[in-house]
């Protein structure tokens, strides 16, 4: 990537290393929540500061049709959420439409079922790296899953080398689960199928940095 030694810092504060693992209260996860509003909070509180831009980026990307932007109901909640803790959300911009300025952090979602791993890591960490702010901040939602077939998904391995492949320094991973006393709650046994299953019982959070450059 060019350098971009004019873009303005990110006005987030200082980054620290957070805890590795974030309790997100006692229900079991639900796995057709994109934006699980507990991770939500967490990350935007950990990672910026009252009055930061915040953008959501999801999969599959949003849909413009002409200058009319189509929002989903569930990430119109979550930048309610944003909102509500004192940040300015902004949804993912379609085609090249870009921000006028630059933002402090970026939640991106891979929990959407039937993703492609590395389309989508690809995907958003290029539009991350064209919008965020040196000094800010890329967070990346995602789990392990199965397809109809059986076959284990992992966006890991795809959103890490994505992430370094934009020069974004890799900072950290935290796990996001449900805890009942000292033990992850456990989520309700599925219906049997006859084909193996992992169990999705926890949230895996990436986190990046935007470095400066010049």
């Amino acid at each position: 990537m060019p350098a971009r030694s004019r873009r303005p810092r990110s006005s987030s504060a200082a980054v620290r290393v957070p805890p590795t693992l974030w309790g997100l209260g006692s229900e079991p996860l639900d796995p057709g929540d994109r934006w699980p509003d507990r991770a939500l909070v967490h990350a935007v509180t950990e990672f910026s500061a009252p009055g930061a831009r915040v953008m959501l980026l999801g999969w599959p990307a949003p849909i413009g049709r002409g200058a009319l932007r189509i929002i989903e109901s569930d990430t119109a909640a979550a930048l309610s959420t944003i909102g509500d803790l004192g940040r300015h959300g902004l949804d993912a911009p379609t085609g090249r439409t870009w921000p006028d300025e630059p933002v402090d952090l970026v939640i991106a979602s891979l929990l959407a079922d039937h993703l492609d791993p590395i389309a989508a890591a690809e995907h958003l960490t290029a539009l991350a790296t064209e919008v965020l702010a040196m000094g800010g901040l890329l967070v990346v939602l995602s789990r392990c899953r199965h397809s109809d077939s059986g076959t284990l998904f992992d966006p890991a391995g795809p959103v890490v080398a994505a992430a370094q492949a934009a020069d974004l320094l890799y900072l950290q991973h935290i796990i996001a689960a449900p805890i009942s006393g000292d033990q992850i709650t456990a989520p309700a046994d599925p219906a049997p199928s006859g084909t193996a299953r992992h169990t999705v019982a926890h949230t895996d959070v990436f986190v990046f940095l935007q470095p400066a450059h010049g």
